[in-house]
């Protein structure tokens, strides 16, 4: 079913979006929960999210649509923290794989339980339900852009 384009609220939408994650990244950040960056806690999120202990340097820079350079610099310092391991890639030296560690595993735990208690409060009031459909919605749109060709 297509719903027609209402362009006011569709840039309202995408508006929104953009100032949570800017104001979410900014108070993580500034409390830096298990000593991360948002950037770190994202890779070791893509791990736990999708289940996989272990991904190359390439598809995790096609999945953060980052440059192979920029992403081998993030990979390099939870390498250096333990949180990350990395080898040479078997089929393409010029790319590497790269596995969760159980210390990254537990860094990523205890930084969701650091942050637990402020999502919840700004969660108050909010119904599952509603979360659920917003959740449901947001995902359309990431798989949507995930599945676009590349520019």
């Amino acid at each position: 079913m297509q719903t027609q384009l209402d362009e006011k609220t569709i840039l309202h939408l995408f508006t929104e979006i953009a100032i949570v994650e800017h104001l979410l990244r900014n108070r993580y950040d500034q409390s830096s929960p298990a000593g991360m960056t948002t950037g770190q806690f994202g890779i070791l999120t893509h791990f736990i999210r999708n289940g996989k202990s272990e991904d190359t340097l390439s598809l995790l820079a096609w999945a953060f649509q980052d440059s192979d350079e920029y992403m081998a610099e993030k990979i390099a310092s939870l390498v250096q923290r333990g949180l990350l391991a990395a080898r040479p890639a078997p089929a393409d030296a010029a790319d590497m794989v790269v596995a969760i560690t159980e210390q990254g595993r537990a860094a990523h735990a205890q930084a969701v339980e650091e942050i637990r208690p402020e999502v919840e409060s700004l969660l108050e009031g909010i119904t599952m339900e509603d979360l659920k459909t917003s959740l449901r919605v947001v995902q359309e749109i990431r798989r949507t852009l995930d599945n676009l060709p590349d520019r």
